[in-house]
């Protein structure tokens, strides 16, 4: 066992000898490969400085002058002397005998000194203004720099001796130039500066920037929450809880930046006390800042032109014309007639054109022809009732009258009337029955603007039909989707009509001069004492029973008794005027059928 133990213990010592030995050798290996670079690059040193002397002596042997060829002549054995002696193929042996760690290896060019000085003559006034050779110092150890052996002045005029001391200068400063000097000429080029500003911008501090921030999570779940108002809503979730919600992440969002603005020792204060405004101002912000305008059309981008220097173009596009007279074929009308009239934009109305066949059920006692023939009959129309002559273009886009939904539906792609060079601001009245159907490209991809005009409470109508809830249901929800596809603004002319994605409730259309003129008429008749109204109450629409028929005869027969005396005129047109009137018949109701009349009609005014 013993013996084994020694055995071990002696192959594990001759192994550690051995890897020190060659450790050892190995790293004497390197050393003496690394004197041997030095040596031969101090030979490549001396071989350059030989290729410099030999450039000066070609020179110098083109001159014409005799002093200097009688100096070039006798400089010439020195320096090949010396050429001689640092040029031997022993130089390295020599170097690696004499080279120590600290040790310097220095040129002896006092021979060509020697014989420079020797044969220039100093002339004296030169010597007293300073031109003379600095003397040496030859008790100074270490290395004798070639400015300190030719001294900052030049000696006398001769060009050799001056072509000699500025190529030793400048191989000297080849000689000790440093790696900074080296990468200094680098500093002024335009490709650091370049480089240099472009690292500045990747690692600038974000406090440096003045980038808007991206919106934070709380910020995108509020808006999620919110665009999501009509979603939840079908699912059962109330709209009060909605906006709750969105409050309370945005209020997190505000005491957040108000911590931040107290720990740097800021003074700023969130002053909107509105939760949307802010949640918009935000949105906004950050659209505004990634500078992206999406330009519609996957394939092309000119659907949206940069209008800003030009007159604007407002293409307004409704669900009727005239002669039917409905909310949605007269007010259009006049909204065009009075955009035109103040000239700061061009505005085309675009209006359905139905067939023969629908034109009979929807028009009464008329029918045209032609497009431009019921253009003619619309401009006529209005310009008895505005009084003066509108600058506006009419179109037509084919439609079909709808029985079972009593409405004119657009056939086919509506915007593709309306260039692409004109498309700038649309205003769709009743953007939810534009787009029931709608299957070509989308208003906000083609239009810089879209505003869509809510006339009509269609769920109402709807709950009046067979299975009526149910289809509501569905209705509901897809106007709420083709409106918010398809309007970046939304106005209801009543809170009466649905409630929409993007919408506010504002009575755009304003109010008719001429019954301006009918109220200061009454108003005056009113001051001389005669009697206003004498001819007591009307009731105008269009005679079907989803105008409000059915209620008006429920009402009049249950309050017969206390209405005793009271006479009601009805004016409209309808499908359903012959059961409507039937009606109001069997039950001996004091009513005064009438055919349909504009409000601003003579026999109304009392």
């Amino acid at each position: 066992m013993n013996d084994e133990t020694q055995a071990t213990s002696s192959s594990k010592a001759f192994s550690f000898i051995s890897r020190s030995w060659r450790e050892v050798r190995d790293s004497a290996d390197a050393d003496i490969q690394l004197m041997k670079n030095r040596a031969n690059s101090f030979k490549n040193l001396a071989t350059s400085f030989d290729r410099e002397l030999e450039n000066f002596l070609n020179s110098a042997n083109r001159s014409s002058a005799p002093a200097e060829i009688d100096f070039v002549k006798k400089l010439q054995p020195k320096i090949s002397e010396f050429r001689r002696v640092y040029s031997a193929p022993e130089i390295s042996k020599r170097v690696l005998e004499k080279w120590g760690p600290r040790a310097r290896i220095r040129i002896d060019l006092s021979a060509i000194r020697n014989a420079i000085v020797s044969d220039v003559d100093v002339d004296a006034d030169a010597e007293r203004d300073g031109g003379g050779i600095i003397e040496f110092d030859r008790g100074k150890r270490g290395r004798v720099g070639f400015r300190e052996l030719w001294g900052e002045r030049e000696v006398g005029e001769w060009e050799p001796i001056r072509t000699l001391k500025m190529r030793l200068r400048e191989f000297e400063r080849k000689r000790e130039l440093s790696v900074e000097e080296i990468f200094g000429g680098f500093k002024s080029s335009d490709f650091v500066e370049k480089v240099k500003s472009s690292w500045k911008a990747i690692c600038k501090e974000p406090e440096e920037s003045k980038d808007v921030p991206p919106l934070d999570p709380t910020e995108l779940l509020a808006h999620l929450v919110r665009q999501s108002g009509p979603f939840l809503d079908h699912l059962g979730v109330k709209r009060d809880l909605c906006d709750k919600i969105v409050e309370s992440l945005c209020s997190k969002r505000k005491e957040q930046l108000l911590l931040r603005s107290i720990a740097g020792g800021e003074c700023s204060v969130l002053e909107n006390d509105n939760i949307n405004d802010e949640l918009d101002l935000r949105i906004a912000s950050v659209l505004q800042s990634t500078g992206h305008h999406y330009e519609g059309g996957f394939w092309t981008d000119f659907g949206k032109d940069d209008l800003s220097d030009k007159k604007r173009n407002v293409a307004i596009v409704t669900t009727a014309s005239l002669p039917w007279m409905t909310g949605t074929a007269v007010n259009p009308l006049f909204r065009a007639a009075y955009l035109a009239k103040t000239e700061q934009q061009n505005v085309t109305l675009l209006v359905p054109w139905l067939c023969k066949s629908d034109q009979e059920l929807v028009y009464p006692n008329v029918t045209f022809c032609s497009p431009e023939e019921q253009e003619n009959y619309m401009r006529n129309w209005l310009e008895e009732r505005v009084g003066f002559k509108a600058d506006f273009k009419i179109s037509f886009y084919p439609g079909k009258f709808s029985k079972e939904r009593r409405s004119i539906i657009p056939a086919g792609d509506t915007s593709q009337f309306i260039p692409s060079k004109d498309a700038d601001i649309a205003i769709l009245e009743e953007p939810e029955h534009l787009n029931w159907y709608h299957h070509g490209k989308r208003w906000t991809d083609k239009f810089n603007h879209v505003v869509g005009v809510v006339h009509t409470n269609y769920l109402e109508y709807i709950k009046r039909e067979k299975n009526g809830a149910l289809q509501a249901f569905f209705v509901k929800h897809i106007n709420n989707w083709v409106t918010r596809a398809y309007c970046d603004k939304v106005l209801r002319l009543s809170a009466a009509t649905q409630d929409l994605p993007k919408s506010v409730i504002c009575n755009v259309h304003g109010v008719n001069p001429k019954f301006l003129q009918i109220g200061e008429k009454v108003a005056t008749d009113r001051e001389q004492g005669q009697q206003a109204f004498s001819k007591g109450a009307y009731f105008l629409g269009k005679m079907v029973w989803a105008k409000g028929y059915r209620e008006l005869i429920d009402l009049l027969a249950k309050h017969k008794n206390d209405l005793d005396g009271f006479k009601l005129d009805v004016f409209g047109n309808g499908e359903d005027a012959y059961e409507v009137q039937s009606a109001a018949k069997r039950l001996d109701l004091n009513l005064n059928f009438q055919k349909g009349r504009d409000h601003a009609d003579d026999s109304l005014h009392g």
